[in-house]
């Protein structure tokens, strides 16, 4: 039960990291209907869309191992077969996963305006 608590406990960071590092290395484009970074915000001019994707995946890959790493230790010292710790875990990630979108667009909003131009 330890391994299935620590693989599904790490589903979510791991892949944090690896959507953090593929935008890193190659972000989506704009036009595309695959898997992308789409707020009203981000979708306002190229430079808005470049802009969040940069902060978004650096923030990802961040949060991904430190996610990562606090799974891995809440798991191994507490979760071990207490499915339920292993819930509030998941909630919290998830959390950080939403909250990233927050920080991502009151960034947006501080350096662009509603047309999508610097300040």
């Amino acid at each position: 039960m330890y391994y299935v608590n620590l693989v599904a406990g790490l589903l979510t960071p791991l892949s944090l990291l690896a959507v953090g590092i593929l935008w890193k290395i190659k972000p989506p484009l704009r036009e595309g209907s695959g898997l992308a970074y789409r707020t009203a915000l981000s979708e306002r001019s190229q430079e808005t869309w470049d802009f969040a994707h940069t902060h978004i995946s650096k923030l990802w890959i961040r949060l991904g191992v430190l996610l990562s790493l606090i799974t891995v230790l809440l798991v191994h010292f507490w979760v071990k077969e207490s499915f339920t710790l292993l819930l509030w875990v998941l909630a919290g990630q998830m959390a950080f996963l939403c909250l990233s979108a927050f920080f991502v667009d009151t960034l947006l909003r501080t350096v662009f305006d509603g047309d999508g131009r610097r300040h």
